[in-house]
């Protein structure tokens, strides 16, 4: 699909929290993209990423349930247990197999944002453990996409960004703020 604005997930995992919040609080709330918010999430738990995000941007924050069309100015989380991908300009909810043990709802989501916006996307990494991302972020780039990775002497746990720069050589790699910085540049 030919999108007129870029698309930005944004994968994190333990201690992405705060990363995420900061950069958020300071992005403002008319940007020419759409954001998607991918976080590692236990099945069975409930997901409150809408009410808590909802008091740290302006954006409008919009839970997807089933399949939500994608718009510009919006920012888009998922729920627990889940997993999206984006299809035809669409976010699609999809249910995590109980069985898996690797959580790999970032590859999943960023995969699927290389395929459907191509150029138009632009996949960040935070503060998590594990290799989640880092065949995604590696197809973002392959269409001519931006990785953007935390620094991971700011991240709690690093190993996720550690990794992806180790596996990958991810466009940037920058501190909460000036990932904010970027974005802004980027999506001006």
């Amino acid at each position: 699909m030919a999108y007129d604005f870029k698309i930005v997930g944004f994968g994190l995992s333990a201690g992405g929290m705060n990363p995420l919040i900061e950069i958020l609080e300071d992005l403002p709330a008319r940007l020419n993209a759409a954001i998607v918010v991918v976080m590692h999430l236990p099945i069975n738990a409930h997901s409150k990423l809408q009410q808590i995000l909802s008091v740290k941007t302006e954006m409008e924050v919009v839970a997807v349930s089933t399949i939500e069309l994608v718009e510009a100015g919006k920012l888009y989380v998922m729920d627990a247990g889940k997993k999206l991908i984006l299809r035809n300009g669409f976010l699609e909810m999809h249910d995590r197999n109980p069985e898996e043990k690797i959580n790999k709802t970032i590859d999943t989501f960023f995969k699927s944002l290389a395929a459907d916006a191509g150029s138009q996307s632009i996949g960040v990494i935070l503060s998590g453990a594990g290799y989640d991302g880092l065949e995604g972020a590696k197809e973002i780039e392959d269409a001519k996409g931006i990785v953007i990775v935390q620094d991971p002497e700011t991240a709690q746990f690093p190993l996720m960004p550690k990794n992806l720069i180790a596996y990958d050589h991810p466009d940037y790699v920058l501190t909460p703020k000036d990932i904010t910085d970027k974005l802004i540049k980027q999506l001006a």
